[in-house]
């Protein structure tokens, strides 16, 4: 046997094997080296962009690839973040793959302001800039900043330049005219006109009350009412007060008279008609005007007692509660009075107290001599004013705490 040529086939085998081998390990490599050359090294975005898709960072297709748990980014914040792509190769199982992702902002912000902007001297906080902008349109966060410094304590005019900068340094500038001004004028009060509501009726104050400023465009009203009492009959004072944002402030007063609730039956035929049938009893025809007169004032003394809590101001409603009711105040009798008058054709008009700590009403009376004065009200001291001059009734109230003092001003000739 030749020993050489054995020892020669034992050491071919294993080279052979070797070769195999190493070449093996190099197409491995190679392979590797190939199928992970997939991912873009860098990858620029502008920001405010969609968020890119994994896929937008591989050099080919291929499936099996995501981004690792802890690959985060913000497209509304530039930056460069640093990724890893997990890819699944056959073989070698789940690799990372690094890349960067370069998030720039090369665009300005897009700046609207109002037109122009007014400061007044009363308000207490001085105006941001952000006050001056109504809309900013960039992908990333801005700031809103004056260009400088601005002294809004100064009465005038002047312009103010906004700057406007987002998370990318790009700036831009705007102007805004602006005027700093001092209000001292008060509001306008307008429509204040005497009222009139009947007891248990929905009150509004204001349905007809407007108030106007110069610059401020929504001014307080406030209406005091603390002496309206609107459950019992009178005339009350109400005094409106406006006020603007700067503190000035007007005022307006007028009256609201309380009247008594009308009563639904007190309608003119059924008040009349109950008037006549009175009147058919104490009146004849051949009797003077004054004679009537004197029989309606002795029916309506003599026939409603006094009751302050069943006074009512509407004539019908009034006279309809003497009538039927036989019960009222010095307005109700005053009423009856003035319905059975009107019924003989006998001139009348109503007169009224000067009002101090309570009200009254009377009649004055013309049945061709002139006015004269006619309280069906028997007085407290048992007096009756039937036909009086002027000069006894002006007598008697000054001698009795002012009980009838008039406004002459008001009326005609009284005899």
């Amino acid at each position: 046997m030749d020993m050489k040529a054995t020892k020669k086939k034992r050491y071919i085998i294993p080279g052979i094997i070797a070769g195999i081998l190493v070449a093996a390990g190099i197409g491995l490599f190679i392979f590797y080296r190939v199928k992970t050359d997939l991912v873009y090294k860098e990858v620029w975005l502008e920001a405010g962009s969609e968020a890119p898709d994994v896929t937008e960072f591989l050099k080919r297709p291929e499936e099996a690839v995501t981004f690792s748990k802890d690959s985060t980014f913000d497209t509304a914040v530039p930056g460069e973040y640093k990724l890893t792509i997990n890819y699944k190769m056959p073989i070698f199982g789940t690799v990372g793959l690094p890349t960067t992702l370069h998030i720039t902002d090369t665009v300005a912000p897009e700046v609207t302001t109002v037109e122009s902007y007014r400061f007044f001297t009363f308000q207490k906080e001085t105006p941001e800039a952000s006050d001056l902008v109504t809309a900013v349109k960039d992908a990333t966060k801005c700031e809103v900043a004056y260009a400088k410094d601005y002294d809004f304590t100064k009465v005038g005019a002047f312009d103010v330049e906004i700057q406007v900068t987002d998370l990318g340094g790009n700036t831009t500038k705007a102007t805004v005219p602006c005027e700093v001004i001092e209000d001292t004028k008060a509001p306008t009060i307008e429509g204040v006109a005497p009222l009139a509501f009947c007891q248990g009726d929905t009150i509004s104050y204001t349905a007809d009350v407007t108030v106007t400023d110069d610059y401020d465009e929504h001014p307080t009203l406030e209406v005091d009412t603390s002496k309206v009492n609107p459950d019992k009959r009178g005339i009350y004072p109400i005094t409106y007060t406006a006020t603007d944002a700067a503190g000035n402030e007007a005022t307006a007063e007028t009256t609201i008279q309380i009247k008594s609730m009308i009563i639904a039956a007190a309608t003119p035929d059924t008040v009349n008609g109950m008037a006549d049938a009175v009147l058919a009893e104490i009146t004849t025809p051949d009797m003077s005007q004054l004679d009537q007169a004197k029989a309606v004032y002795d029916w309506v003394v003599n026939n409603i007692t006094y009751s302050e809590s069943a006074g009512i101001d509407d004539l019908y409603s009034a006279a309809y509660r003497g009538l039927y009711n036989h019960l009222g105040d010095c307005t109700v009798k005053q009423k009856t009075a003035e319905v059975m008058l009107n019924r003989l054709g006998i001139k009348n008009m109503e007169i009224e107290k000067i009002r101090d700590t309570r009200g009254h009403y009377w009649l004055l009376i013309d049945v061709g001599e002139g006015w004269y004065h006619y309280d069906p009200n028997l007085q407290l001291d048992g007096t009756t004013i039937f036909y009086w001059h002027d000069a006894d009734l002006w007598e008697y109230s000054n001698a009795h705490h002012n009980t009838h003092n008039y406004d002459p001003s008001k009326y005609p000739t009284i005899q």
